[in-house]
């Protein structure tokens, strides 16, 4: 019996804001690549809009660009975590939040401990 690989997904989406369209959610860059020219050549003739909006998303189609550091961090975890149960899906439950919010609040406490306890004479 094969063995299914479950592999976390990225999505990639592109922004025209002069049509005031966004693509269809893309999975590698080189098809978000050719959407993004697919559509310049069709309604700009090759040229780039002002203010074109192109790259990688999160499950709730945020652009990872335009969040901090920490909501980005928040965000990855997130979205790691739900492509475990359900790698093809946008958006994700509670508990995925929840678990990425615990992650990343163990992670820094556990960073506060070994510090205080690497000074301690």
């Amino acid at each position: 019996m094969p063995t299914q690989e479950k592999t976390i997904m990225h999505r990639y989406l592109y922004r025209c804001p002069v049509c005031r369209t966004t693509s269809p959610l893309c999975q590698t860059p080189a098809e978000l690549k050719a959407e993004g020219a697919s559509h310049r050549d069709k309604l700009h003739g090759g040229h780039h809009p002002d203010g074109e909006k192109d790259g990688e998303v999160d499950r709730r189609s945020r652009w990872y660009a335009d969040l901090g550091w920490l909501a980005t961090l928040h965000a990855r975890l997130a979205d790691a975590y739900a492509d475990l149960r359900d790698p093809d899906g946008m958006g994700h439950r509670l508990w995925v939040s929840a678990l990425a919010w615990l992650t990343l609040t163990t992670a820094g406490l556990t960073t506060l401990w070994a510090t205080g306890a690497a000074l301690q004479p």
